[in-house]
């Protein structure tokens, strides 16, 4: 896990952003999209897991880890299925509700916690470390821009996360 940590920036916008924007027909591009999702998923996950290691370390209280992890895996877990299930999915009902939309309804509205949940942990990890002091939410605000802002953000988050947490000097 650590090794996704020290890639450079431009790696990780590779695997990210030029597998997640793939076009082609067939599975190919689910092949390719899930290279992306899986890419950001690890990346997140690492930050969260290596970072509240770190920040025991540091001798910081760190935070609970395990929503965060069941957070990550579910949420990976929906995006890789809505990419295998529903790439070629087309409505066919036209506004009418079915039963078979209920999982999805559910789903949406767990993403919905799930996915700010997962950012803002990892946003108040790096901020964590990088101050060396509880923070509150304006000390992570920035981070938390950086990560939903992620095709510009990376450029930044990367290499400070790679000097924060991947290298063995803090």
């Amino acid at each position: 896990m650590r090794r996704l940590l020290t890639f450079k920036h431009w790696h990780l916008f590779l695997l990210i952003f030029i597998c997640g924007a793939w076009t082609s027909p067939g599975p190919l591009k689910e092949i390719i999209n899930s290279i992306a999702v899986l890419t950001f998923s690890f990346w997140v996950y690492t930050i969260g897991v290596l970072g509240q290691e770190r920040i025991a370390e540091l001798g910081l209280q760190s935070m609970n880890v395990r929503l965060f992890k069941i957070n990550v895996i579910i949420v990976a877990a929906v995006f890789m299925a809505v990419l295998i299930f529903f790439s070629d999915f087309q409505s066919t009902s036209a506004g009418n509700f079915e039963l078979k939309d209920v999982p999805l309804i559910i789903a949406g509205l767990y993403l919905f916690f799930a996915i700010p949940q997962t950012i803002i942990f990892v946003g108040k990890t790096i901020a964590k470390i990088e101050l060396r002091k509880e923070v509150t939410f304006g000390d992570y605000f920035t981070n938390l821009l950086l990560i939903f802002f992620f095709f510009i953000g990376i450029w930044i988050l990367q290499p400070k996360v790679n000097a924060l947490i991947a290298s063995k000097k803090v």
